[in-house]
């Protein structure tokens, strides 16, 4: 018995003393002296370690309630600039299941913190590099496969609030003003309010180019709220449910009032389903895209393919960022096709657009390549239809804040069709196809020429009503073509406009007319020149003939007026037959012949066929 006391004294002074120990150790880890004294050594290792100054005010550690906080944190980089300050962080943990090698982060906060991340050129080496080489993992010893593996421990995270934090790359700035995520086991709530800043400190690239867009990549001051669920509870697997999305550039005032969308990126496969895009009046619909990051040890290329684009788009809600030239264009249309790209090309297949009414309806495909030379950007789209009924020709026009000239002759046109393609390369914008109306059809290409502003092309038809599209009731259809130069210079005819006034377009048009009816005679083989400096058009009309030629001048002032055009005395010129006259001249003739002796024959033919057919009628 003497021998049980005297070990449960033993015991019991043991556990005392254990107990003093702990209490003593809590004590002094919780004491100012001590915190400092690690603190101080810890900085000092970090700076030899780093080879820059580290320095932290303070630090606040709670044993007992598995509290850290940290005070007035700053990193140097090799060039003495603050690389990194926090004016406060802080965890609380909970080591209750580190035996079960589980460590958990009840609560992690960040405020006031501020990076300056620097890379001065693609070449160079980025200010915040040598801290990655100094933690950079050592290459592994072969393990030991007697040795059982240790068990990586479990981390698990409740809540990260994230508040002031501004983080700067180069000419970018991203701000978070407000973050709040909270959750278990890889589930998530997160709320974030962020500010995302631009500034080359260039001029804007629409600086004196009033109908450039406000879009200056260089020049962003936008603004995103945003909530989502995060799931990443599945290895290798994260799932998020972007709920509801607001964010607003205040330069370019491109606004999305709400994007949601639900996105699994697995790998280096990101899907995305029931995307949802709204601003102010478009709504866009996505049901399903694929995007493959790129990945550079597999050698492995970005690219992406969408499924069926869908809405309602008002290009107004775009005109300040992109077209300003849109800005009244509240016209709605309605948008479906599909998208697939790379980084280097987007490609715009089943592309249908149209008005609610049908009056309006197009199909086309097209593709935007070399997106990575600003020199040899191309766009090109094919239009396999387009029709535009009497009407929405107009009403597209009024959109536009234009001038309006040659309505009356749009709207005698009636319904339109449209088969062809146009280009836009750099300065130069190029169109060609078929254009079909309600008084014949009309094949043209035609090129903006940018760089030095003229409207240059070409027009031809077989068969075209010109009386009715013009209002001269005098002329006839017509099989002609042509070609025109039209100035788009605003100060060149700025300048004509006030020396001479006037509403006509400026330019010249050369035109050969096959063959024109005109008070029921028809003409052939005519040519005509019309010159205007913008007030008024002058030309002259030459019909060819083999001995003689026939020729008159006109002007007119208003194109909406044709019928009061004014022209003067003919004049006719005799001359000589030219060899390719005489040569023409005998052409015709000898088809004239062979035209004539095949009628003969046929005639011929005919006849001996109904002889024959009475012959046999008559032996039965």
């Amino acid at each position: 018995m003497k021998s049980l006391r005297l070990a449960l004294k033993l015991l019991a002074a043991f556990l005392l003393l254990v107990v003093l120990l702990v209490g003593a150790g809590v004590w002094l880890i919780n004491t100012k002296a001590f915190q400092q004294r690690v603190l101080k050594q810890t900085t000092q290792l970090l700076s030899e370690r780093l080879q820059t100054r580290v320095s932290i005010d303070s630090v606040d550690i709670r044993f007992v309630a598995q509290q850290l906080r940290l005070y007035g944190l700053q990193v140097d980089d090799q060039q003495q600039r603050p690389l990194l300050t926090v004016r406060q962080a802080g965890v609380d943990v909970d080591i209750s299941e580190l035996l079960g090698n589980k460590f958990t982060i009840k609560d992690a906060e960040l405020s006031g913190a501020r990076a300056l991340l620097l890379k001065p050129s693609k070449d160079s080496a980025s200010n915040f590099q040598f801290i990655i080489d100094a933690f950079k993992k050592q290459p592994k010893a072969k393990r030991d496969t007697t040795v059982a593996p240790r068990k990586r421990i479990e981390f698990d995270i409740h809540s990260v609030r994230l508040n002031d934090i501004q983080v700067t790359y180069n000419d970018m700035a991203v701000n978070l003003a407000q973050t709040v995520i909270k959750g278990r086991k890889g589930r998530y709530q997160a709320v974030v309010q962020l500010q995302f800043a631009t500034d080359n400190h260039k001029p804007r690239k629409n600086a004196g180019k009033p109908k450039r867009g406000f879009f200056d990549a260089g020049h962003l001051d936008v603004t995103c709220d945003f909530k989502a669920a995060i799931d990443a509870s599945e290895k290798d697997t994260l799932r998020l449910d972007l709920s509801e999305l607001h964010a607003r550039d205040s330069v370019t005032g491109f606004d999305v009032r709400h994007l949601q969308a639900q996105a699994r990126l697995a790998g280096k496969q990101l899907l995305l389903t029931n995307v949802q895009v709204q601003q102010k009046r478009t709504q866009l619909h996505i049901d399903s895209a694929r995007m493959q990051l790129p990945n550079k040890r597999d050698s492995i290329p970005f690219s992406f393919h969408t499924g069926t684009i869908t809405g309602t788009v008002y290009l107004q809600d775009i005109s300040r960022a992109f077209a300003p030239v849109l800005s009244k264009f509240t016209l709605p249309l309605q948008l479906s096709c599909t998208m697939s790209g790379n980084q280097d090309k987007l490609s715009f297949r089943h592309v249908k657009v149209g008005t609610t009414d049908k009056r309006l309806a197009i199909a086309a495909t097209g593709d935007i390549t070399n997106l990575k030379s600003k020199e040899k950007l191309t766009v090109l789209f094919h239009v396999a239809r387009m029709t535009a009924k009497s009407g929405i020709k107009e009403r597209i026009i009024s959109q536009f804040p234009v001038k309006r000239l040659m309505m009356t002759q749009l709207h005698n046109l009636g319904n339109i069709s449209y088969t062809g393609s146009f280009r836009v390369i750099r300065k130069e914008e190029r169109f060609w196809g078929t254009l079909g109306t309600a008084v014949g059809s009309l094949k043209f290409q035609f090129w903006l020429d940018e760089r030095n502003k003229y409207v240059v092309g070409n027009a031809s038809t077989q068969k075209l009503h010109f009386g009715k599209v013009m209002g001269m009731k005098d002329v006839g259809q017509l099989a002609a073509k042509a070609d025109f130069k039209i100035d788009i210079s605003k100060p060149r005819t700025a300048v004509m406009r006030r020396k001479l006034g006037g509403k006509l377009p400026i330019g010249k048009v050369s035109a050969t007319i096959a063959d024109c009816s005109y008070k029921g005679v028809h003409v052939r083989n005519v040519d005509v020149n019309v010159t205007s400096d913008g007030a008024v058009a002058t030309g002259d009309v030459i019909q060819r003939g083999n001995w003689r030629d026939l020729s008159c001048s006109f002007s007119f002032t208003d194109t909406n007026q044709m019928h009061k055009l004014k022209v003067s005395h003919g004049r006719m010129k005799f001359h000589k037959m030219s060899d390719e006259a005489r040569q023409a001249k005998r052409e015709r003739k000898e088809a004239r012949k062979a035209e004539r002796q095949a009628k003969r024959e046929a005639k011929k033919a005919e006849k001996a066929a109904k002889k024959k057919s009475k012959k046999s009628f008559l032996f039965f």
